[in-house]
């Protein structure tokens, strides 16, 4: 039983609770006063209806869980163009806005006296493409470009640079450097995500999903952090049962989709989230062992994946304006009859 069927039913008990104390003063004051029948038949209404607006109000501001749908294809406003750290902004109707940016971990660190590479996340630049957006990291205009130099495979690895990327380089891929994207569904908003929809892949198109459950923004954003604390600093995985890939990833995302597809029409929705967590922030990314190691004998690789993001759908969870709206009245209702009641 979901909530709002939960809310139902104590409503409906609560309706017939009233209702029978409602027959109950009536029957009081027509015994002791005959002569007001119709004055009393009033009083019952108002009793019966304000109940029943109580009632109501509190259905109505029981979480509503409104499907909304993104696609990345085409359209879309992009911030800070041309340059790492920009975003890009897509609408599903009024007030229904998600902001996008990339991320990857290319930032070095010094410990100890030492260098360690790739140990922080640090903004990459979101491509737009036909086949979805994609990921370009700070290696890739670099020069080092995440390129696999013991690698047989006869396709360009390399991340290109933002004005020139090469195929696959600018898909959002786990190649030595994991890319990952943000999704920001805003202040005040709590989405539950319901399917994310991968469209031009190349090689394997595993992906990691997780919800920011914490407090405040996500530390990653402003401060230096690893994919391997994520877990562990405010991001919950929305996967029930780890099957042999683990609680935040999801196999073959891409279904049967053919590779290198840019035909929108073919692209198929994956199904996630079966917990059902709501949360403003969500991080979608290439399949990312740091985040979290795969089990025993799984059936996915550590690598290969190559992905461009071209939709998702998310339900919304907040009281609408005008339920806040009947609430208020239904509450002012029932003051009216306790003060009744005590007259």
């Amino acid at each position: 039983m979901n909530k709002k069927n939960v809310v139902f039913h104590c409503i409906v008990g609560l309706v017939r609770i009233l209702l029978k104390n409602t027959q109950l003063l009536v029957v009081r004051r027509v015994q002791t006063n005959p002569g007001r029948k119709f004055l009393v038949g009033c009083e019952m209404s108002k009793y019966v209806f304000g109940s029943l607006a109580l009632g109501l109000a509190l259905i109505a501001t029981a979480p509503v869980q409104a499907a909304s749908s993104w696609s990345f294809t085409t359209g879309g406003t992009e911030a800070n163009a041309n340059s790492f750290g920009n975003t890009r902004t897509y609408s599903a109707g009024t007030n229904q806005n998600v902001t996008i940016s990339a991320w990857s971990d290319t930032k070095n660190a010094t410990i100890s006296g030492q260098t360690v590479t790739n140990a922080y996340i640090e903004k990459a630049y979101l491509g737009s493409y036909s086949g979805g957006l994609g990921v370009t990291n700070q290696d890739g205009a670099s020069g080092a470009g995440d390129n696999d130099k013991t690698s047989t495979k006869n396709f360009n690895e390399g991340e290109g640079t933002i004005a020139n990327s090469s195929v696959p380089g600018h898909t959002m891929d786990n190649l030595n450097r994991y890319d990952s994207m943000l999704f920001d569904f805003g202040t005040g908003k709590s989405v539950a995500l319901n399917s994310v929809t991968v469209g031009w892949w190349y090689s394997d198109s595993d992906i990691t999903v997780l919800a920011y459950t914490g407090t405040g923004t996500p530390t990653f954003v402003s401060a230096n952090q690893g994919y391997a604390s994520l877990l562990s600093s405010g991001w919950s995985v929305v996967k029930a049962s780890a099957g042999t890939t683990g609680t935040a990833n999801y196999s073959n995302a891409a279904g049967n989709l053919l590779q290198q597809n840019t035909d929108a029409s073919k692209y198929v929705p994956l199904v996630v989230n079966d917990l059902n967590i709501s949360a403003r922030y969500w991080l979608v990314g290439a399949l990312n062992t740091l985040v979290q190691t795969l089990p025993g004998s799984p059936s996915v690789n550590g690598g290969n994946d190559y992905v461009k993001i071209a939709a998702i759908t998310a339900s919304y969870d907040t009281p609408e304006p005008s339920s806040i709206v009947l609430a208020s009245g239904a509450l002012a209702g029932a003051v009216l009859m306790r003060r009744r009641r005590k007259s």
